[in-house]
């Protein structure tokens, strides 16, 4: 009866390059410009080498997702994985914290854009938020299909602006006396410290989570174990071809770490590269990238986590339950939506951003240890250590620049999925399959 449940599957219609562009979309190709000027600022105006460094980092993780990726090519992420190659109460702990991540994702991005156009508008916040709200969770219901091509369209747009700052600031450049392409924001010894770049490394991680949402939704790929592979590997290096290039750009326009805001630093930036013009782009672009691109895909990937975790009985049921026309996890869906608005109201920007760091990066050292297990103990294979071995430690370096406030709130929440557990498993004595209405 479960094994039979357990092989319910979603929709198959996304291939290769709809995971790229969903991955893509959800790390938002002009993320940086969004918090350049804090990044800017912690490390000692060498942005596009915290960046650099990031990419390198994260580079690993993506390398042990696309392993298990061609192993596992279902839904559910990190959870999936740990479950399948360690056992249940594993993954449950490691979905327990990539759900700290994912459930704040869709409230980050919602409250970065609804913020800006507050500021802009001066319409409180809370209506843009419930705006990007509904028709995320419209969107996601209908059906993955459409998801892909509205990310789609937003994807092409979002390129549109980064080209666009790339060839006039390259003009800027080239024309402006005094300018000159120069290896500063890489290396500028009268600024550089180690531990403020690796600080700053650590906020740039930021604008790379979220390319693992394509492993979120590997029963909707074709060819899954192929293509969900082939996306993974592609991603981070794209993606950091993007981030290094723009914000050196800017570096190199605006040299140093002094703003009138760090906060808007880079719209300051666009101002000196382009006028009012490219900033209002810019403006345009990322408040439609982060508020309405990013939520739907951010919103897709929880959704699919949530549905994995009930079908396998690590939550209610109820989240399991696909729609029967559109082929959706819609309650799953509908949940994420009914929670993200409380949490822009209770919770603060910052609190969001170092709580999705805490909850990314643990699920990711999680995810490193669990392949290292799976070479040795199960594959024999200890040479094949090395890349997950080499990824745990980055990542764990990384994990351990977080601030205080994540390490405490994120502990919490570990140790109330732990109580959980313990409670649905009889204090660890089953397996929690329960089976699907």
């Amino acid at each position: 009866m479960v094994e039979e449940k357990n092989k319910q599957e979603l929709k198959r219609v996304l291939g290769t390059w709809d995971l790229v562009a969903f991955a893509i979309m959800t790390m938002v190709p002009i993320a940086p410009m969004g918090i350049y000027g804090v990044i800017a600022v912690v490390s000692h105006g060498h942005v596009p080498l915290a960046y650099t460094l990031a990419a390198v980092a994260m580079y690993f993780t993506a390398w042990g997702y696309a392993q298990f990726a061609l192993r596992y090519p279902e839904a559910g992420s990190v959870y999936a994985y740990v479950r399948e190659s360690v056992g249940f109460h594993a993954g449950f702990l490691a979905g327990w914290s990539i759900l700290l991540d994912y459930i704040l994702v869709p409230a980050l991005v919602i409250m970065v854009s609804a913020l800006w156009l507050e500021a802009l508008t001066s319409i409180s916040m809370i209506w843009w938020a419930l705006l990007f709200i509904v028709l995320a969770t419209f969107m996601n219901v209908l059906g993955i299909q459409l998801t892909s091509r509205a990310a789609w369209i937003l994807f092409v747009f979002e390129l549109f602006v980064l080209i666009a700052f790339i060839i006039v600031a390259i003009y800027k450049i080239t024309t402006t006396p005094g300018l000159s392409f120069t290896l500063s924001p890489f290396y500028n010894p009268n600024d550089f410290s180690l531990h403020a770049v690796l600080a700053g490394t650590s906020i740039a991680v930021l604008s790379f989570l979220g390319f693992d949402i394509m492993t979120t939704l590997a029963e909707e790929t074709i060819e899954a174990r192929k293509n969900v592979s082939r996306a993974v590997r592609i991603v981070i290096p794209l993606v950091a071809l993007m981030f290094v290039l723009q914000t050196y750009l800017g570096a190199v326009v605006h040299p140093g770490y002094k703003f009138a805001d760090p906060d808007v630093a880079f719209f300051e930036i666009t101002k000196e590269v382009g006028g009012n013009w490219l900033q209002m782009l810019a403006v345009l672009g990322t408040v439609l990238a982060w508020g309405i691109g990013d939520t739907m895909a951010a919103q897709a990937g929880i959704s699919r986590v949530l549905f994995s975790m009930g079908r396998q009985g690590h939550l209610p049921k109820i989240f399991a339950r696909i729609h029967p026309q559109y082929k959706t996890p819609y309650v799953a869906t509908i949940f994420v939506a009914l929670i993200t608005g409380p949490l822009i109201y209770l919770l603060t920007l910052k609190d969001i951003t170092s709580l999705v760091n805490f909850g990314a990066l643990t699920s990711f050292i999680a995810m490193h240890l669990s392949l290292g297990y799976i070479f040795l103990a199960k594959e024999k294979k200890p040479l094949a250590v090395i890349m997950p071995a080499i990824g745990f430690i980055v990542t764990a370096a990384v994990w351990w620049g977080l601030d205080k406030l994540a390490k405490e709130l994120g502990f919490a929440w570990l140790i109330l999925g732990f109580i959980y557990l313990a409670i649905i498993t009889r204090g660890f004595r089953v397996k929690t399959t329960l089976p699907i209405d």
